[in-house]
């Protein structure tokens, strides 16, 4: 089975999808394919002060932009769609962002989606939590990947090699 390694940026943590990315494993961890999308947004539409400080900065390092969440979100699920029935599904603290995600796109036509989402969503951070580290640890200590967190390609390059030690 291969891994589907899934992050998403929010305008707060139940706001507007912003960014996000996927990554694509064979079982040994090669990296077979990625998408990395972003919402074109202007620094006065974003809401959340934190988001503003921490996300916002990397949004312009995605490979694609789109003029809408809506765009983002039907790119997101045609690329999803492409590994649904040979991939597994994780994300790092799945609930609420990435959960959401799913949701979101499900809802766009709830007739034809609603048996298309992943089921399970793994979560890397009940791994590390049964592995015995503190989930809130910092995934670039563990990897020893030095990139910046919030950038949604980055966390999910830290989610996949984490994976890949801890499993």
């Amino acid at each position: 089975m291969n891994r589907f390694f899934v992050d998403a940026e929010t305008d707060g943590l139940y706001g507007g999808f912003l960014s996000t990315a996927a990554l694509v494993t064979d079982e040994s961890g090669t990296q077979t394919d990625r998408f990395y999308g972003a919402v074109r947004v202007k620094e006065e539409d974003i809401r959340s002060q934190w988001v503003l400080e921490n996300v916002y900065p990397y949004l312009n390092n995605a490979d694609r932009f789109f003029d809408s969440e809506a765009d983002l979100l039907a790119a997101f699920w045609e690329f999803w769609l492409k590994y649904r029935d040979s991939s597994v599904c994780i994300a790092y603290v799945q609930y609420p962002v990435e959960a959401n995600l799913f949701r979101k796109c499900v809802e766009v036509n709830m007739s034809e989606r609603a048996l298309l989402a992943p089921f399970p969503i793994y979560d890397l951070s009940t791994l590390l939590i049964a592995k015995g580290y503190d989930f809130n640890a910092d995934l670039q200590q563990l990897t020893g990947l030095e990139l910046v967190s919030h950038d949604a390609m980055n966390d999910v390059l830290l989610t996949a090699k984490a994976w890949q030690m801890l499993k």
